[in-house]
C-alpha cells in the first residue's frame, strides 16, 4: 500500500480514509494498521532504512563521498541549497534543492533470500 501511495502522490488525509475504507469491508480482527503512521511504523521495523543523498536540481551531480561538501554544482553552477529567507532567531539548517532516495541493493536482496517462498525463484 505504501508503494501504491508513492508512485501516485497520494496525500496523507486520503491514504488515511482509503485504510478506513479497506478496515470497514474486512472483519474486526483483521491486522491492517488504522493509518499512515502505523503503516510506516510497522513497514520501518524491516530495517530498510533509504539513504538520503542531495543531487543537483539540473541532475548533474549527486553530492556524495567527496562531493558532499560542496555547495555549488561544479558542471551547472547551480546552488545546493535553498536561500534562507528573513531573520531567524536561531540557525535552521540547509534545505536542498533535490534530494535522492537510494535503497542499498544488498538490504534488499538479503531480505528477500529470508523468505523461504522466494529463495528458491531467484537462483
Amino acid at each position: 500500500m505504501l508503494s501504491i501511495k508513492t508512485e501516485y502522490n497520494i496525500p496523507r488525509d486520503y491514504f488515511n480514509d482509503f485504510i478506513g475504507l479497506i478496515e470497514e469491508t474486512n472483519p474486526a480482527d483483521n491486522l491492517i494498521p488504522s493509518d499512515l503512521y502505523r503503516t510506516k511504523k510497522l513497514v520501518s521495523k524491516l530495517g530498510l532504512t533509504a539513504a538520503k543523498i542531495d543531487c543537483c536540481i539540473n541532475g548533474c551531480i549527486l553530492y556524495y563521498k567527496d562531493d558532499a561538501v560542496e555547495v555549488y554544482c561544479r558542471t551547472c553552477n547551480a546552488h545546493r541549497f535553498k536561500p534562507k529567507s528573513g531573520r531567524q532567531r536561531r540557525q535552521k539548517k540547509d534545505v536542498s534543492y533535490s534530494r535522492l532516495f537510494y535503497l542499498p541493493i544488498i538490504l534488499r536482496l538479503q531480505r528477500l533470500y529470508e523468505s523461504m517462498s522466494l529463495a528458491g525463484h531467484m537462483r
